[in-house]
């Protein structure tokens, strides 16, 4: 990993930097440029397929954690039930 606080994403336009991706770090000043390894369409694929069964909607999960609670989920985001207990 390279930090380039001077550098500009909006800079690298050269075939060199072909797989560097730009992200500023919290804390740090700049940025910090990264190298990716080249992967194929078809592994892409391939990985995304084999490993789609581990996402999931977070709706339903915080709809169960919401009931479990005592709270309903609501359009208007107000607590149906019992208001939790707030922290000391």
């Amino acid at each position: 990993m390279t930090t380039s606080p001077d550098a500009s994403p909006v800079t690298l336009q050269d075939p060199t930097y072909v797989g560097v991706a730009v992200m500023a770090m919290h804390g740090r000043p700049g940025y910090t440029r990264i190298r990716t390894p080249y992967v194929s369409d078809a592994d892409a694929a391939r990985v995304a397929e084999a490993t789609c069964h581990l996402t999931a909607d977070p709706a339903p999960c915080l709809d169960a954690l919401l009931d479990s609670i005592g709270w309903a989920a609501s359009s208007n985001d107000e607590p149906n039930g019992p208001v939790p207990p707030s922290k000391p």
